[in-house]
Parts: structure tokens; C-alpha cells; sequence
């Protein structure tokens, strides 16, 4: 049956969500205030308007099918979009300052991306972006949001982790010479390798029983964006993770070389003021960031 605006089941959708969320009924009719068996009966008359399977219910468990996986995706947004809608209404609660710290290599990589879209929805809040270092246990007090490149202090904080990066050899496709494939690890040493102050290259080499001093050449920088930077100007092959790249790989920008990968010496964390002292702004940045990232 195809559903409209007229006819959108909303109750239905909210169960599912919820249902989805925890993959658990009772779970989910706890926290919408009905009953197991109202929202079990809500899923299925779901299921049956829409001609699919949204879970399967296999050994007396709840996993989303495909369709349920897609279905959650859409209707979570939709649902957190209304959600901040609401409190878009309040100018007073919206307007202001909002202070978001992250490392120079995160920001450039990919915070910034966020940002802008972060901006479009929301004009009205004002964006201060302050440096800090990669590891720095303690952050300035004025900081609200924060994406941090290891654990920092969280006694007057929460810390949330995001996630944890591996590296694989990229390049610029001119780097590439015809003569000179690169099909092995060891046929890396035949270009020049970047290297940044993480010493990521020497574990990733060291893993194949390779050294860094059999490279062509070896340039090294003391920042991981300088890194970077230098492997889009073809200066030599890098180490970079999926998310700070992934526009130079669908652009065809940079091109990776093989999937042997090697993992980040730390994990990044999301780091917010504690639920008592978090501004609306604050909280919507760091949604934001969790949505975007695919956290949720």
C-alpha cells in the first residue's frame, strides 16, 4: 500500500523507531508509555501496510531485516529533525555563541563539512572553533563541543568515543608510474613515502617485515593534515583513513593503492559539557556530529 500524508500511519512509525532502536518491545513500550502488546500489534499492522518484513523474529529475537535497516534510517532522521524543530522555535534558547574545539587535521579533514551544514540549519548560532593538540587530556573551560584525538580528562565532562581509525596507502593518481605498479607492500618503496608525526608508516611497514629506509625518499611533516595535503600535491604516498578521504576517493582525487590497513594508535572521542549544564546549541551540534557520523 502506498502510504501519503494523508494516510501516514505516525503512531505506527513511532513504535517502529522505538522498536527498532532497542530491538527489544518491552524496552520500546517503556519508553513510549503503552503497552508490549500495543506496540507489538502496531509493528505488525506496519508490516502489513507496507507489504514487508521489518524484523525478523527468528529464535525469539529482534533483528531489522534490510528494509527495516532502511525504513530506521529514514524515519530516525525524520523523527530527530521534528524533535529539533521544536526547540527552533525558542530564538532565545537558539541564539548565541558556541564554542567547538577539535585538532587542526580533524577540522580540516572533515569537521568542517559538518559545520557548514550545521550552519545552514542553524544561521543563528555563531561558531568559535578553537585548536588543540592531538591527546590534550584537558580542554579550555570555554569549550562546549569537542572532537578529540585520544581520551581527554572526562571528571567535569562526558566522553563519548566515536570511533577507531585504520589507515591504507593512498596517493595521487599523476604519483603513479606505468613502469612501476604497485601490486605488493614492497612495491611501495619505490615512491616517495609522507609520513606525519604519528610514526604510522613504520607500523604499517613493520607489519610486512618492511623498513621505511629502503624508500625511495621519505618526507616527513609534524602535522597529520600537512600529511595529507602534501599526498593531494603528489609528493609521495600517505596513510589516511576512509572518512577524511572519502570525497578525494569518489572524485578520483586520490586513489588507494592496496587494503592493507593499519590502526590509529587512539580512538576519537566526542566530548560535551555535563546534561546540567549543556546548552540546546551544544546539544544540537553534538546530534548533529553522532547523525552525521552514522553514530546513532
Amino acid at each position: 500500500m502506498t502510504l501519503s500524508r494523508r494516510n501516514l500511519p505516525l503512531n505506527a512509525l513511532r513504535a517502529f523507531e522505538a522498536t527498532a532502536r532497542h530491538c527489544h518491545l518491552r524496552r520500546a513500550a517503556d519508553e513510549l508509555g503503552v503497552t508490549h502488546g500495543a506496540v507489538s500489534r502496531q509493528v505488525r499492522q506496519l508490516e502489513q501496510r507496507l507489504g514487508v518484513e521489518l524484523f525478523d523474529r527468528a529464535h525469539n529475537r529482534l533483528t531489522l531485516t534490510s528494509a527495516g535497516q532502511r525504513l530506521m534510517r529514514v524515519v530516525g532522521d525524520a523523527l530527530d529533525r521534528i524533535t529539533e524543530s521544536t526547540l527552533y522555535l525558542d530564538p532565545e534558547s537558539m541564539s548565541g555563541n558556541l564554542v567547538v574545539a577539535s585538532t587542526p587535521s580533524i577540522i580540516m579533514g572533515w569537521l568542517l563539512a559538518l559545520i557548514r551544514d550545521f550552519n545552514q540549519r542553524y544561521p543563528e548560532i555563531e561558531l568559535r572553533v578553537l585548536n588543540i593538540e592531538p591527546r590534550q587530556h584537558a580542554l579550555p573551560p570555554e569549550v562546549s563541543v569537542a572532537v578529540c584525538f585520544g581520551e581527554p580528562d572526562s571528571s567535569q565532562r562526558v566522553v563519548k568515543k566515536l570511533f577507531h581509525e585504520r589507515y591504507f596507502p593512498v596517493c595521487s593518481p599523476g604519483l603513479l608510474r606505468e613502469a612501476e605498479p604497485v601490486n605488493r607492500p614492497v612495491d611501495l618503496l619505490q615512491y616517495p613515502l609522507v609520513h606525519d608525526q604519528h610514526g604510522r608508516w613504520q607500523r604499517w611497514l613493520a607489519d610486512h617485515a618492511l623498513d621505511s629506509a629502503n624508500a625511495h625518499n621519505n618526507l616527513y611533516l609534524q602535522d597529520a593534515f600537512q600529511a595529507l595535503v602534501a599526498v593531494r600535491e603528489g609528493c609521495g604516498v600517505g596513510l589516511a583513513d576512509r572518512l577524511e578521504i572519502g570525497r578525494d576517493l569518489r572524485s578520483g582525487n586520490l586513489v588507494a593503492l592496496m587494503e592493507h590497513t593499519v590502526e590509529a594508535s587512539q580512538s576519537h572521542y566526542l566530548v560535551t559539557d555535563l546534561p546540567q549544564r549543556m546548552t540546546v546549541r551544544a546539544r544540537l551540534f553534538a546530534e548533529h556530529i553522532q547523525r552525521e557520523l552514522g553514530i546513532w
